[in-house]
């Protein structure tokens, strides 16, 4: 090969290494995006951003802490229920759920005027069929002839017929004897029934007695028959007079 030759081929071969550097140059600026796909075989844990909506059955194990944040609003599907049940006590017996007292408040006064009699009762709002009242306070108020003390001082038309409360003396003025009772209780009156406030005195009177119930009302089925502790009696059964009266 002639000298002229041999230069001229050194020449294109610099050339040809300088084209090649400067094309894997501008390669290495140039940023191309890199899709990284996720085999089978060793798959990597991945993380659900944002909302995330899942279908079907999920199963939650190892008993986790479950948090949810921000009061969110849970809807159910239309045609979708939710059973809540009492889980059974020791014996198998259901337990209680507890009952919201407030929503279904009740209260009632009634009051007696004796006029001349040893005896007088009253009534309060009767209780409407599909609800039953659970009474919670019993309170009262006497103005009698002095020394003319109640023996009988009844919440009648309970579940229980009956119940007698004490009474507390006040003071002496003009000739009565003011008396109050304040008495939390628990007492039952059915769907339908009038509960009654009596009170018998041993001699006649013209004085009063004021009385006054306290409680809420629950829903209770139209056919429910509860256990009582006797038929209902007139309160003239139930109060008999005492002798000699």
């Amino acid at each position: 090969m002639s000298k002229n030759a041999r230069k001229h081929a050194i020449a294109v071969c610099v050339i040809a290494v300088c084209i090649l550097m400067s094309v894997s140059l501008v390669a290495q600026t140039v940023t191309q995006p890199v899709k990284v796909v996720n085999g089978a075989g060793q798959p990597v844990p991945t993380a659900a951003q944002g909302t995330t909506t899942v279908a079907g059955t999920v199963n939650v194990g190892n008993t986790p802490n479950v948090n949810v944040a921000n009061t969110p609003t849970v809807t159910l599907s239309s045609g979708a229920s939710v059973n809540v049940t009492n889980p059974p006590d020791s014996q198998g017996n259901p337990i209680p759920l507890a009952t919201l007292e407030a929503v279904q408040v009740y209260g009632s006064h009634c009051a007696v005027s004796f006029g001349g009699s040893d005896s007088g009762f009253c009534s309060f709002i009767p209780i409407p069929y599909g609800k039953q009242l659970v009474v919670q306070e019993f309170d009262a108020f006497g103005r009698v002839e002095t020394g003319n003390r109640p023996f009988e001082l009844a919440l009648a038309r309970t579940v229980t017929a009956g119940n007698y409360f004490t009474y507390t003396f006040m003071v002496n003025a003009n000739g009565f004897d003011f008396l109050a009772t304040h008495q939390e209780t628990r007492l039952y009156v059915l769907q339908g029934s009038t509960p009654q406030c009596f009170v018998a005195l041993p001699a006649t009177s013209e004085g009063t007695y004021s009385c006054d119930i306290s409680g809420f009302l629950v829903d209770v089925p139209l056919s429910e028959q509860p256990i009582t502790s006797q038929d209902p009696k007139p309160l003239s059964q139930l109060f008999p007079k005492m002798p000699g009266r």
